[in-house]
């Protein structure tokens, strides 16, 4: 039995396999995957294997390189870094099939001198190295975020929020579902400001401060037993992962995140419920 939430991930992760490896091809409006393995595994031998795993590593390694060039601010990795993986590989292989070697180092060249490289020829590769790259971070995260969902109750709310706060009510999930933590955060706070606003100050009695308006909505009733506390969690991760995301990233767990979440969810149900009678 499959240890997996998603049932769809084990069939999306042969796909994409095929995909990776060009072992794919369109017969009319249908797609076959894998036509040519049973083939190749029939001559495969062991210097073959090697060589389809330097293969990938290339593969890899370019396109997690023209994904870093494009988001981060750090240095994309070297081909130095593949040297050791390379080195034990090496070692497999026959002297015959090294001379195939030659044939794997076209993509490092180009991951590495992508400006030089030939501009329509270099489009298409960049283009195919994020397919690559992000296909792959997308689907390791597919288990993690049917996973995740699974575990979140449908919120039922008796009044309707303004259009701000079911738009950062709906960020702050996407954030939470994918594992940005530190996002998350951040638009819970901005949930928890929203709300607050329309709610409990709709006519800025206070400076709209989160603490003010947490102890106002307390004077009116709006919040009562532990929901000011859950209020002034979420007011606590939102500031730390806003001013200082080092000390967020050390203190506060996947599992404090999603206590982050509940809470700011039971802030909401409590801010618009109906008044009693």
């Amino acid at each position: 039995m499959s240890d997996h939430l998603s049932k769809r991930f084990q069939v999306l992760s042969e796909i994409l396999s095929y995909i990776n490896d060009g072992d794919f091809q369109k017969s009319g409006d249908a797609w076959s995957f894998g036509f040519g393995r049973d083939a190749s595994r029939a001559q495969a031998n062991k210097d073959t294997a090697v060589f389809g795993k330097m293969r990938h590593l290339i593969y890899d390694h370019v396109a997690r390189t023209v994904a870093i060039q494009r988001t981060s601010l750090s240095s994309p990795p070297t081909v130095d870094s593949l040297a050791d993986e390379f080195k034990k590989l090496m070692e497999e292989l026959t002297p015959e099939t090294r001379e195939a070697l030659g044939q794997a180092f076209a993509p490092i060249a180009a991951g590495e001198n992508l400006r030089d490289a030939e501009a329509a020829h270099e489009a298409t590769r960049q283009l195919d190295a994020l397919d690559r790259y992000y296909s792959e971070e997308i689907l390791e995260k597919l288990d993690g975020i049917v996973s995740r969902a699974s575990e979140l109750d449908r919120l039922g709310l008796e009044i309707v929020p303004n259009r701000r706060v079911q738009f950062l009510f709906e960020e702050a999930h996407r954030c939470y579902l994918y594992g940005f933590h530190l996002a998350c955060a951040v638009f819970c706070r901005a949930i928890l400001e929203a709300a607050l606003k329309e709610v409990a100050d709709p006519q800025s009695e206070t400076n709209q401060s989160i603490h003010d308006m947490v102890a106002m909505a307390v004077e009116k009733r709006l919040l009562v037993d532990d929901r000011p506390r859950c209020a002034r969690e979420v007011a606590k991760a939102g500031n730390r992962a806003i001013h200082d995301p080092e000390m967020f990233d050390r203190d506060y767990s996947a599992e404090k995140v999603q206590e982050v979440l509940i809470n700011t969810r039971k802030v909401l149900e409590e801010l618009y419920r109906l008044p009693s009678a």
